[in-house]
Order: structure tokens, then C-alpha cells, then sequence
């Protein structure tokens, strides 16, 4: 499963410090074409993907919203502003979730029944709020225990096996697929570690786990293939390091990467969900 977190530049966690959301009114723009990039590579290689897509890119470019349900991906939500789930109160969070969902299915004509929170900042709240407002998975927990920012599920799903998580309320929950090496888990599944990773080892490292695991989550963002975006002052030298990394390489790279894996099937979240029995 490929998916892609439609955001722009500015809106990044990293470069909060100094774009702020009060700013992004009189950033330069640029998520437009940069998701049209993704959407050429993805055509020519014949794959469908599911964008987790921004309400607030949504709402100011509806017709890109369009663009990517015509060439038969999946349109899920990224919650309407990009901001930690852990900073936000439940009443807000819900009416960002139901802003967001039902812009997208005004444009798109048709459900939206995916979610991932920014930052991948699971909460224990939010799969009561993704069941009342009738979503149907959430992809938003990342295993790597390091960065602080990443949510937790413990103690938030029964005992399950193939990696399938199903909360009480039957959202099901789409890990990111990172590598494990004993009972370390390392950040496989893609962003600035695709970057990272010199690209022979990060692919050794998804042949593992599809070995392992039978399947593979990979995400990325539209402005990791710009490298003609703006560079910010007043982030710190490791925020610029992991924001700037290698963006002239990413297109090269997930180009290289679809011809690689050209063998294996690419789905949709959607699909994929629909392809597993879920019975009890």
C-alpha cells in the first residue's frame, strides 16, 4: 500500500517555529504540483494509492481533490488542520474530523472512510470520535517508540495476529510498516527514513517484512519530491537535516522503488481492508 499525506511545505510539524498556522495564508503554495508528480509516476507505473488528504488543501483546491479520485485512488483524510492530536481537545478534534470528512465527500462524491493523524499522534479518544462520525480504518499508529511525538495503542485493541488491530468499536487500525530486529522496531516505512537510508538497504529492509508480513505500508508527502522549495531559518540544525534531506533523490527513488516491487500487488487501504476476512 502506497499512501500519500497531502500537506504542503510550511505545514510540516518541523517548521511549526517559524510557520505558524496564522502564516500559511502568505506561504508559497506549491502542493499542487507536487502532487501532480506523484500522480504522473503513479500513472505510468499503473499503481493505485491512497491520499490522506488535508482539509485545508481540500477546501482551497478542490479540483486537485478531484484529480485524484479521476485516476482511481483513494481519497481519506488527513483531519482538517495539520496539528498533534495530543494539543487538541476532543470537541475540537471531532469537529475537525467531521469538517474535513465531509468537505472530502462533497468534492469527491463519495465516502471517505480512511483517517491519519498528523504525526502519526494516535489517541486513545480518537477511535471513539472515527466510530461515531462512521470511518472505517485509521492509519495513523507508527511502532517506533523513539520520537516522542508518535501515539501509543497499548492497551487499546485485543490480542491479534497478521498485524489486523480492531478497536471495540470495529475501526480497524493500519500500522505503518516498520522493520523489526528482535523486539526493536526500526522506522521502515518511508518519509524522511526512505530518504535517509541509502536505497538498496531501505529495500532490503521492505523484503523483510513483506517476507515476514505479507504486506507493506509506505507513506509519503508531496513536498519530499520539491527540492526548489523554500529553506526556512530558525529550525535548529536536526529539523533542517530530516526536512531538506535528499528531496533532489525522492522521485528517482519511489520511482526506483515501483520497479522493484513491480511483482507485488499495490492496493488501496480501502482494498486491502476489503481483501481481509474479518470474521470472528
Amino acid at each position: 500500500m502506497i499512501t500519500v499525506d497531502v500537506e504542503d511545505w510550511f505545514q510540516v510539524e518541523n517548521l511549526r517555529p517559524v510557520c505558524p498556522i496564522e502564516s500559511w495564508e502568505f506561504c508559497d503554495v506549491r502542493v499542487e504540483e507536487n502532487t501532480r508528480k506523484l500522480l504522473e509516476l503513479f500513472d505510468r507505473h499503473s499503481v493505485q494509492t491512497t491520499f490522506f488528504v488535508l482539509g485545508w488543501v481540500a477546501q482551497r483546491f478542490p479540483g486537485l481533490v478531484r484529480e485524484i479520485k479521476s485516476k482511481g485512488h483513494e481519497i481519506a483524510s488527513h483531519g482538517y488542520m495539520h496539528l498533534m492530536l495530543n494539543k487538541v481537545s476532543d470537541p475540537r478534534l471531532r469537529e475537525f474530523l467531521y469538517r474535513s470528512k465531509s468537505l472530502l465527500e462533497d468534492i469527491s462524491g463519495e465516502p471517505v472512510l480512511g483517517y491519519r493523524a498528523a504525526g502519526f499522534s494516535i489517541t486513545r479518544n480518537l477511535f471513539n470520535l472515527l466510530g461515531e462520525l462512521g470511518f472505517q480504518y485509521d492509519s495513523s499508529y507508527n511502532s517506533f517508540r523513539l520520537n516522542q511525538r508518535y501515539g501509543s495503542v497499548q492497551g487499546m485493541f485485543p490480542a491479534s495476529c497478521d498485524n489486523r488491530l480492531i478497536s471495540a468499536n470495529g475501526i480497524i487500525e493500519l500500522p505503518l510498516s516498520n522493520l523489526k530486529i528482535n523486539r526493536f522496531s526500526m522506522p521502515w516505512a518511508g518519509g524522511g527514513f526512505f530518504r535517509f537510508w541509502p536505497q538498496p538497504i531501505f529495500e532490503w529492509g521492505v523484503s523483510r517484512i513483506l517476507r515476514h508480513e505479507n504486506h507493506y505500508i509506505f507513506y509519503c508527502h508531496p513536498w519530499e519530491f520539491d527540492p526548489g522549495q523554500p529553506r526556512v531559518n530558525g529550525i535548529g540544525a536536526f529539523s533542517r537535516f530530516r526536512h531538506y534531506l535528499n528531496l533532489d533523490k525522492t522521485l528517482d527513488r519511489l520511482n526506483h522503488f515501483l520497479v522493484r516491487y513491480k511483482e507485488c500487488k499495490f492496493l488501496t487501504c480501502k482494498q486491502y481492508i476489503e481483501s481481509l476476512d474479518l470474521a470472528p
